[in-house]
């Protein structure tokens, strides 16, 4: 449902993971609906704190968002922010502690108050997210709602049903849509060169402006910290988008991705990626700009083979809802795994009898950062050795990993716990035998301290 844009418009947009400019068709809808309105551009960022209370999620959610994604979600609104004011516009910033009432509160109250007549959202496969977008229109009947597609490679599934496995989704793609071998590229928006202004009441009103929040540094026992190449927002995702095609690394990932360690092993979009700061159709138009250009082999296309994987999670999520934070997943039968609070503790604290384990955990907690391999190895470790319930691992790197997506956390340990989308069930690895193949002289467990 739509209307047509006029003086009174009053055009709110609702970040979400799409912290970008650049290729944004939420932004660019908001521009076309207040050509002679206003503008209002919003991020709340604790909407779903009261589902989380209010649904079986309750026992496994987490009190404090972790350091490094923290840092890494600051960065990204500062640049965004940065950004819009360039434009003419900036961002507003709701928050709980700026008033008695909650942001749930506070976003009604601006609508209200400032006369919201559209609101545009991006598309999400988000369960929580989506349920606040059902309340926020539930309340507000009178408002034109618009949602755009930002963070995937097709505008909706683009199969009649989603196939039960990756593979399966895969062959269907790759043969019903060639767009890795297109010949045209990848339509992205225009590249907006002003935004229309946010109403005169908030123009010199300092209230809801986007501030960089404060944390506490934590102190890390002389272990490295943040990864220094992982800085949050949209220039720093294209400058490193850039660096990365610009290098021999594309050419040769295939062979070097399951590394545990190093920054040149992996692409590393995922974090951009993750909050909306990079566009997948911009990395996509840049991979098949490498192939033409450079080189089209193996690790080229398992380049393509992962945004793939993101793809299908993503309208997995979207099929699924809630049902991708059920202990059965989307299995006939529950796990033989239970909660124990001692290993819990273990595997949080990094001290299982499982050095690999412990050096990816700590790894994790200290940079927000973890390669794919030792995703696989420590979920494998918590639900095959440890016994325990995979939901409280999903939660854990839901709470510290900078790239996290609902989608993709959720659907990959539903995935190894034999709840998911892999018709074999249950995966488990062998972690001394991981740890000869891909630490094989032990610098990586000594480097992040994974002997007890």
């Amino acid at each position: 449902m739509s209307n047509q844009p006029s003086a009174q418009n009053t055009t709110l947009v609702l970040f979400h993971n799409d912290l970008r400019v650049a290729d944004n068709a939420t932004l660019s809808k908001a521009v076309s609906l207040s050509s002679n309105g206003q503008l209002l551009l919003v991020y709340a960022p604790s909407l779903t704190d009261d589902l989380y209370k209010k649904d079986n999620r309750q026992a496994y959610c987490y009190d404090m968002m972790g350091h490094a994604r923290q840092r890494f979600l600051s960065e990204s609104l500062t640049a965004l922010d940065a950004s819009l004011m360039q434009l003419g516009n900036r961002l507003l910033y709701l928050q709980d502690n700026l008033a008695t009432s909650d942001t749930f509160t506070q976003l009604n109250e601006l609508i209200q108050q400032q006369h919201v007549t559209d609101i545009c959202v991006s598309q999400t496969a988000d369960y929580d997210q989506n349920q606040v977008y059902k309340r926020l229109q539930a309340q507000n009947p009178q408002v034109c709602w618009h949602v755009q597609a930002t963070a995937t490679l097709f505008d909706k599934l683009p199969l009649d049903d989603l196939p039960k496995s990756f593979t399966a989704f895969r062959k269907k793609i790759e043969s019903n849509y060639d767009l890795l071998q297109a010949k045209e590229d990848i339509v992205i928006c225009p590249t907006l060169k002003s935004l229309p202004p946010m109403p005169e009441t908030l123009q010199n009103s300092r209230e809801y402006f986007f501030a960089v929040p404060t944390f506490d540094e934590p102190i890390f026992d002389e272990l490295p910290r943040q990864l220094p190449d992982f800085k949050g927002g949209e220039p720093n995702g294209v400058e490193h988008l850039e660096a990365y095609f610009d290098s021999d690394a594309p050419s040769i990932y295939k062979t070097t991705r399951n590394a545990l360690d190093d920054w040149t092993h992996s692409t590393k979009f995922s974090a951009w990626l993750a909050n909306g700061s990079l566009s997948v159709n911009v990395v996509l138009n840049r991979l098949r700009r490498y192939e033409r250009d450079i080189v089209a082999n193996d690790s080229t296309y398992w380049i393509w083979f992962e945004l793939l994987w993101r793809e299908y999670f993503y309208w997995y999520a979207a099929a699924h809802q809630q049902k991708l934070f059920w202990f059965k997943g989307i299995a006939q039968h529950s796990p033989s795994t239970q909660f124990n609070q001692k290993r819990l503790v273990q595997w949080k604290n990094c001290t299982t009898p499982y050095p690999i384990v412990n050096a990816c955990m700590h790894q994790l907690k200290n940079t927000g950062y973890m390669s794919n391999r030792g995703r696989q190895l420590v979920a494998s470790c918590f639900i095959h050795e440890l016994g325990l319930d995979w939901r409280y691992g999903a939660t854990y790197f839901e709470q510290h990993l900078i790239d996290y997506d609902v989608a993709s956390n959720w659907g990959n340990w539903q995935y190894l716990a034999g709840v998911g989308a892999d018709p074999r069930g249950c995966r488990q690895f062998n972690l001394n035998k991981q740890a000869q193949q891909y630490d094989p002289n032990g610098g990586f467990i000594r480097k992040w301290q994974g002997e007890v």
